[in-house]
């Protein structure tokens, strides 16, 4: 059976807009610790402090000067369409959205902080849509709605009886809330921050259109 496989270079703030994510049975647990979620934070802030130095000066818009940042290319992931119900699964990179969806929500809250309201609803977005009063997460942990809610709304408390996604989900926030806090410290730089997450981290999708998906791994 011919495999089609179509590489696309999306950007965050495309890659969470109108696609809820599933994940599949054979790979439902979110598996990372702090250490490749460090090792994330690392590379991101690493391209990032190199590009905000060089346009430390400019008074430019955050929102057009972003543009002369270089991007930073963040892997890849893989889904898969069911035919039968049209939900989109992540074959692989789960560990990663899920990451990165956990970072989206930090800076929401970050951007009440600093009265960004016009940043903090489209960083909302980013990482919910809504269907009526219905709010539906993009990176859609089905057993998990609880420990998503709680962190979305920046509840003291973060239930993690649901398992293991719930727990790492809830310590690995910690790990960003953290790190998000010490680099961001001020306005202009979490400003620039943004933009840059949302449009100078590359991500490449990889959609597989195949019955059989465990193959692919073999593939």
């Amino acid at each position: 059976k011919t495999m089609d496989v179509s590489p696309q270079n999306e950007n965050i703030d495309s890659l969470f807009s109108n696609t809820t994510f599933y994940i599949d049975f054979y790979q439902r647990q979110y598996k990372w610790n702090d250490a490749p979620v460090k090792r994330l934070l690392d590379d991101v802030f690493y391209k990032f402090l190199e590009e905000h130095k060089r346009f430390k000066d400019s008074d430019e818009e955050s929102e057009t000067l972003i543009h002369k940042y270089s991007w930073y290319y963040l892997n890849t992931y893989v889904t898969n369409v069911d035919k039968n119900t049209n939900k989109t699964y992540i074959v692989d990179g789960q560990q990663r959205l899920t990451t990165l969806s956990l970072i989206l929500i930090k800076l929401m809250h970050l951007a009440k902080q600093y009265n960004e309201e016009e940043l903090r609803q489209w960083i909302s977005t980013k990482i919910a849509g809504w269907s009526g009063k219905h709010k539906n997460f993009w990176m859609n942990h089905e057993g998990h709605q609880a420990t998503l809610e709680a962190l979305f709304n920046g509840a003291e408390e973060i239930p993690t009886s649901s398992g293991i996604t719930a727990q790492n989900m809830a310590s690995n926030y910690r790990v960003i809330s953290e790190r998000l806090d010490k680099e961001l410290d001020d306005k202009i730089i979490f400003e620039r921050f943004v933009y840059y997450f949302m449009y100078r981290l590359i991500i490449i999708k990889l959609n597989v259109e195949q019955t059989n998906v465990p193959m692919v791994f073999e593939v």
